[in-house]
């Protein structure tokens, strides 16, 4: 399920949520935009549904697998889905596009592979994805399509993987173990012009370009704990970001739609604290808690406005998805289920919810 850590709070680290303000106005929950995918356990197999920040949801996947959502599309009309599966002994993962507005979904990827980590073009017309199609873990490039060529890009025999497309769509991030440890490569949209932008003895991982295309953020155990880097595309620039307000390991790294900010999980520095919500300037200076540590509180995404957070949380005994304002006050309980929901996705939609949908159990 949750990949979740331990966290605590810091006198003067918290955000306006950790303590004191109270729940988002049913007012200004309305004025949020877009809709929110996340995986649910009210099943007995995982499903993506989506909430919108007022409380309404609807079920997007009814297959057998268990199914998570991985990217929405550019345009907002449909998901791409990862659908994992056991296939003759074998664990496999394939990629499927669900639309928003109905009917079937489409099968993106091989059934007897395992493909993941999909990363949209800024038009939607391609996206890339790791693929081990052909017997190792290969960066490939198809159109959202059945039956759509397939171009592997990044074909080293010893594993490429996470890829990432820059804001404009002609350049891709990924990682690769071709010259001993892992560490992130830039190669353009076609495959060519390949270059290291990391060195180090150590594993580097995740990379995310920020909206803006300036930084390539990506986490590093270089410093004897996983961190949040960043680094610019060239190579240079490279800094952690959260100064020493953390310990233990950070992840779930997500840029703010300004390019500016960086949100992420790490531990604060209390004895016996849980996962937390911070976030960090790029530009600088110590990054701010903005979750209290008395509950496990874990994979935040941004608002497509940038206004506000939604983020997974054990507080009530099960985990459900919260949103707060992007200072951390006012979190809300948005999900009610009694499953777990988790693994938010943020985004505009370009057709209303679908027809049938519900307000979860206690909104």
């Amino acid at each position: 399920m949750l990949a979740l850590l331990g966290m605590g709070c810091k006198a003067g680290m918290c955000g306006g949520g950790a303590s004191g303000s109270g729940p988002l106005s049913s007012e200004e929950r309305r004025g949020m935009p877009g809709v929110i995918a996340f995986v649910s356990e009210r099943a007995p197999q995982k499903d993506v549904w989506l909430v919108r920040p007022t409380g309404e949801e609807s079920q997007l996947t009814r297959g057998p697998e268990d199914e998570y959502p991985a990217a929405p599309s550019p345009d907002g009309a449909a998901v791409l889905v990862v659908a994992a599966a056991e296939v003759g002994g074998l664990h496999v993962e394939q990629l499927r596009l669900a639309p928003l507005e109905g009917g079937p979904v489409v099968m993106l990827t091989e059934p007897r592979a395992r493909a993941r980590n999909p990363s949209w073009s800024p038009d939607g017309s391609w996206f890339v994805a790791e693929s081990d199609a052909q017997g190792f873990s290969d960066v490939v490039r198809q159109a959202p399509r059945a039956g759509a060529e397939v171009t592997r890009l990044a074909t080293a025999r010893e594993g490429n993987f996470e890829p990432s497309v820059s804001p404009d769509g002609t350049q891709v991030a990924f990682v690769s173990s071709r010259e001993g440890d892992p560490e992130i490569y830039v190669m353009k949209a076609d495959g060519t012009d390949v270059r290291r932008l990391t060195a180090f003895y150590r594993e580097d991982m995740a990379p995310r370009w920020s909206p803006d295309g300036k930084w390539i953020a990506f986490l590093s155990d270089r410093e004897g704990r996983t961190r949040v880097f960043v680094v610019k595309p060239d190579g240079t620039g490279l800094k952690s970001v959260s100064g020493s307000a953390t310990t233990g390991e950070e992840r779930e790294p997500a840029w703010s739609p300004d390019g500016q900010t960086l949100v992420f999980v790490a531990k604060g520095k209390e004895q016996n604290g849980k996962a937390r919500v911070w976030v960090a300037k790029v530009a600088g200076g110590e990054a701010v808690a903005l979750t209290d540590g008395k509950s496990v509180d874990d994979q935040p995404a941004w608002s497509p406005d940038g206004k506000y957070l939604v983020f997974a949380s054990d507080r009530t005994g099960d985990v459900e998805l919260f949103l707060s304002r992007a200072d951390g006050s006012g979190q809300t309980q948005l999900t009610k289920s009694k499953g777990a929901d988790w693994l938010p996705r943020w985004f505009v939609p370009k057709a209303p919810l679908p027809a049938g949908a519900t307000r979860a159990e206690g909104h």
